[in-house]
């Protein structure tokens, strides 16, 4: 899915005809390096997500690819990066710009935060968010940032089907298997790479400590 489809599908299970900075930013959080940003910029992702479903939207001031969207979206431009999309949405003053300014977010915020992001991707002795050494047989910090997409999904998923959201707990199903689909091809190539002794000795190393906790 697009990103446009993806805060399509938002707006309409918040009930909304038009896509919003709001959803726009909701469907950034969705995936890959967006789904990372909050917990980069030091906020709850669960309670970001909650004021931004919550925030109020703008009536719609024209159409992108067919989908009727707000003045704050018709003001990003089309080939926005992650940073500037960010950028254009906190200069747009709109809902999603609020939400953001309550939590002190800025463009300056926002670029220190991608950079620690992709900071295991530029070095590679370099682990964010931890003081552990990244070994020969670790996956790399894209798979381990899905899986984390992957359980989140699974949350969602689980708190619909409480609800009896059955059709938004279907749509957040599609959601989980696709970014499932993208790990599985991430995995595969992956262990295309990893040495055998490697992952031999990495599997030693955890058989162990888990014998280890078992005595505790």
């Amino acid at each position: 899915m697009s990103l446009l489809e993806r805060a399509h599908a938002h707006a309409v299970r918040l009930g909304r005809d038009r896509i919003g900075g709001g959803e726009l930013l909701l469907a950034v959080l969705d995936d890959g390096v967006g789904h990372a940003l909050p917990d980069a910029l030091g906020i709850s992702r669960d309670v970001l997500v909650g004021q931004l479903e919550k925030a109020p939207s703008s009536p719609a001031a024209g159409t992108v690819d067919g989908y009727p969207v707000t003045a704050e979206v018709l003001g990003v431009p089309r080939s926005s990066g992650l940073v500037e999309l960010v950028a254009g949405l906190l200069a747009a003053g709109g809902g999603a710009a609020r939400v953001l300014g309550e939590h002190g977010v800025t463009e300056e915020r926002v670029r220190e935060a991608y950079a620690r992001i992709w900071a295991p991707f530029l070095d590679e002795n370099a682990v964010w968010g931890s003081s552990v050494a990244c070994g020969p047989a670790d996956p790399p910090a894209e798979i381990e940032a899905l899986t984390s997409e992957i359980a989140e999904y699974r949350r969602r998923k689980e708190a619909a089907g409480d609800a009896q959201e059955y059709t938004q707990a279907g749509l957040i199903r599609d959601k989980e298997k696709e970014v499932e689909r993208r790990r599985s091809v991430l995995i595969r190539e992956w262990a295309a790479t990893v040495d055998p002794v490697d992952l031999a000795e990495a599997v030693v190393s955890l058989r162990a400590e888990v014998a280890a906790l078992r005595r505790i």
